[in-house]
């Protein structure tokens, strides 16, 4: 007789006690338990979410986005919208996050989408996102240190530039005909290589979002080459042409050196030298200080640093931190929510 639980040797004799005490108590318990257990989720605890897969015309890509519409009623100017990178990794805990903040007065309850693609493996997503996530590389490049170890070709990576067209003229759509969405309150949200997205998103397309969560960007991609595009985006700042807001964090143990796993790709030296090349937290820390002294009354940028978090352990920190950036009612405002 199947149960909701495996029966450990302890509750196997807490079971034969009761039967033997109390004859017909049993049959009667468990079927409450498979009742129980058949159930449906209540729905306030329900992640009411919709799967639609597609392929792209732009980059003739399959995707899958999932998408997360809060029960309550949009208010009139619509629900606020986060675009969440790697949504086959981090969006069940984007819209726990989102369900459970928005409880409080002071934090608007986002839709949630998460941009992925049509795999229940992590493994083969992680491989799909690799030339979605990356701007183009020479073979040069991935000769040289320890990415040589991966034995990477060229034509795996630099469909970036496309990704985000696509989110913008294929996603975007299909979200706005489920829900009526705030369009001047939309937010890309990305770690690692989505961290890399998000900040190229907002140095080449700020029109496209207007809030950005950058958590432990991979800046040393290409020789840190999203950072060419930092000098023109500073001129748009300074003279008013950029209204956005921008998170910024990144865990505190990304630069510390680690035991060395069985199992990695890379060999003990390699990893080493990854540790010192990729910078992940002077890289993000040193970004932010920046563009921090650009703030004013329309650009706002914060940064963050986990501690005691890597960069495994750093996303639902980060998740959870972003969430609470974009979505929080500035208190003098609240009355009109």
């Amino acid at each position: 007789m199947p149960h909701a639980r495996p029966i450990t040797a302890a509750l196997a004799l807490a079971l034969t006690a009761t039967l033997l005490a109390a004859p017909g108590l049993l049959p009667d318990a468990e079927a409450k338990e498979r009742k129980a257990a058949a159930a449906p989720v209540p729905s306030e605890m329900a992640l009411y979410a919709q799967q639609i897969d597609f392929i792209s015309t732009v980059n003739q890509r399959p995707y899958r986005i999932l998408v997360s519409i809060p029960a309550r009623p949009a208010p009139p100017e619509g629900h606020p919208v986060v675009y969440l990178i790697d949504g086959n990794l981090h969006f069940g805990i984007a819209v726990d996050t989102a369900r459970i903040q928005s409880r409080w007065p002071d934090l608007r309850d986002p839709v949630i989408v998460g941009i992925g693609y049509q795999t229940a493996s992590v493994s083969e997503a992680l491989m799909l996102r690799m030339i979605d996530l990356t701007t183009p590389v020479t073979p040069a490049y991935l000769s040289k240190g320890w990415i040589a170890e991966m034995k990477s070709k060229a034509e795996e990576f630099g469909g970036m530039d496309a990704y985000l067209r696509m989110v913008d003229e294929e996603i975007k759509p299909r979200v706005e005909k489920l829900t009526k969405i705030d369009r001047n309150n939309q937010t890309l949200m990305g770690h690692s290589l989505g961290g890399l997205t998000t900040l190229h998103a907002l140095f080449r397309r700020p029109g496209s979002f207007q809030q950005y969560v950058s958590i432990s960007p991979s800046i040393w991609w290409d020789e840190r080459s999203v950072l060419e595009h930092e000098p023109a985006f500073t001129s748009q700042v300074k003279a008013g042409g950029i209204k956005a807001r921008l998170l910024i964090s990144v865990g505190g143990l990304e630069s510390a050196n680690r035991a060395y796993p069985p199992g990695m790709p890379y060999s003990r030296e390699g990893m080493y030298a990854m540790f010192d090349a990729t910078r992940m937290v002077p890289n993000t820390v040193e970004l932010g200080t920046r563009l921090q002294r650009l703030n004013s009354d329309v650009f706002h940028v914060e940064t963050v640093v986990h501690e005691g978090d890597d960069h495994n352990m750093v996303p639902p920190a980060g998740i959870a931190r972003g969430i609470w950036f974009t979505q929080r009612i500035p208190v003098e405002t609240m009355g009109a929510r």
